[in-house]
């Protein structure tokens, strides 16, 4: 009886385990796998710039709202009306 016992504490345990390992792997995000350097280049130079461009292209749709004009580009290529 003991031994099934430890088997289940053991089986138990071993799932947490994996259960904690698989958590943390989550959590840890891109940030853990990528090289530090581009970590560094991509967080200092192309985030601020798709952040800027997201901004600007936002002002630009406030604008054309606010100006009344009708003219609205798809959000897929900005071709379309």
């Amino acid at each position: 009886m003991r031994g099934c016992v430890e088997t289940r504490n053991t089986q138990k345990e071993d799932e947490a385990a994996l259960e904690r390992q698989s958590r943390s792997a989550r959590s840890s995000g891109l940030g853990k796998r990528l090289d530090p350097a581009l970590k560094s280049w991509m967080d200092n130079v192309i985030i601020p710039a798709l952040v800027r461009e997201y901004l600007a292209e936002i002002e630009k749709r406030n604008r054309l709202a606010t100006t009344g004009n009708t003219e609205v580009t798809s959000d897929k290529d900005g071709n379309e009306p």
